[in-house]
């Protein structure tokens, strides 16, 4: 695929000087569900050979690997694909992802027309059934994986958000002190708050919901430690282009300097641009132009965190997707598994460790 020889290259076409991006790593993230094996490390190896791209993220599904409480969780499948690719020498980070709903009063959400599966328990204390999941998790991946990032979109995905920003600084404390009694404990990563503006009873504001928790972990004392990254999604800064102090990232960062004090670095766990969203911000229509406005967006978005001012502190960019979900259209590959544009230009950016 990759020796097709096509080159797809924004701001003149111009290679990236690969001592610039040697403060930033990139990954691809593969998505938790997926059609048969499509989304198995297995399946993408020679994806990831082919970009060049150093880490992987992979996810831990709570209710489908453990559904029942009376057995212990089924890590089979998540193993092989670790295994897998530490044997290909690549970086492993591993996203908890949901809650099994026996752990959080089953049918509780379900009854009010929400998925159960995104309500949160009320009990997050390390002898909780989410604490006990996630133990089992930096246990079983302690000195395999090398990070784990305990939540996704609290802020989007889960529910209720009236009380959410108390639950993951819950969360948060339950996960380090978890950490702290697993020697070769991977580093741990949260909140992977969503970029998505205004509120709703649905929805916070990644701002408004960034600077509640972090006073709220001001107010718990909370102190991360240098083994605590600060997560983050940036879908809008790629899809709309922004720069500088505009993107979401450079928001993130201004909230935490001074306020946060685990790791220094920001990790962008999820990133891209969606081919709707291309097409309806740029006004395209031509299915081949919105293609190859993606590839410039997500190059131009790499450009940026290496070059750009906001870019200082971000360690990590992750890309959501190889082959492409029809309903998060933000992929490297079509459903087939044939490159887009966007996956040439990802290629042809230099390895980083």
């Amino acid at each position: 695929m990759a020796g097709s020889g096509v080159r797809v290259l924004a701001q003149g076409g111009q290679p990236v000087p690969p001592a610039a991006m040697q403060r930033l790593a990139r990954a691809v993230s593969l998505g938790p569900g997926g059609v048969g094996d499509e989304q198995r490390y297995v399946t993408n190896r020679d994806r990831f050979a082919e970009t060049a791209t150093p880490w992987v993220k992979l996810w831990a599904d709570w209710p489908r690997l453990q559904p029942d409480a009376s057995r212990p969780p089924d890590f089979s499948a998540l193993d092989a694909d670790v295994s897998a690719a530490r044997s290909d020498g690549l970086k492993v980070m591993i996203t908890a992802w949901r809650f099994a709903p026996w752990a959080n009063g089953g049918g509780r959400a379900g009854a009010s027309g929400q998925d159960a599966t995104f309500e949160v328990p009320d009990d997050l204390s390390p002898s909780s059934a989410w604490g006990r999941w996630i133990d089992a998790l930096i246990g079983r991946y302690a000195g395999k994986a090398d990070a784990i990032e305990i939540v996704n979109e609290p802020n989007l995905q889960l529910s209720p958000q009236t009380r959410m920003v108390t639950a993951i600084a819950q969360m948060m404390e339950t996960a380090a002190a978890v950490a702290a009694r697993r020697a070769g404990a991977p580093l741990l990563a949260g909140p992977a708050t969503a970029d998505v503006d205004g509120g709703s009873p649905q929805r916070t504001s990644f701002d408004v919901f960034a600077r509640e928790l972090l006073a709220e972990l001001s107010r718990r004392g909370f102190d991360p430690g240098a083994r605590f990254a600060w997560s983050h999604h940036n879908y809008g800064d790629v899809e709309n282009d922004l720069a500088g102090d505009q993107s979401s990232v450079a928001r993130v960062r201004a909230m935490l300097t001074g306020r946060w004090r685990g790791s220094p670095d920001i990790l962008v766990t999820e990133s891209g641009a969606r081919l709707d969203k291309v097409a309806e911000r740029f006004g395209l229509r031509d299915a081949t132009a919105i293609k190859l406005k993606q590839a410039e967006l997500i190059e131009s978005s790499l450009r940026r965190l290496a070059f750009g001012p906001e870019g200082a502190g971000v360690a990590l960019l992750c890309h959501y997707l190889f082959i492409t979900d029809p309903n998060y259209d933000s992929g490297l590959c079509d459903l087939d598994g044939s490159p887009r544009p966007a996956y040439y230009a990802w290629s042809q950016l230099p390895t980083l460790a």
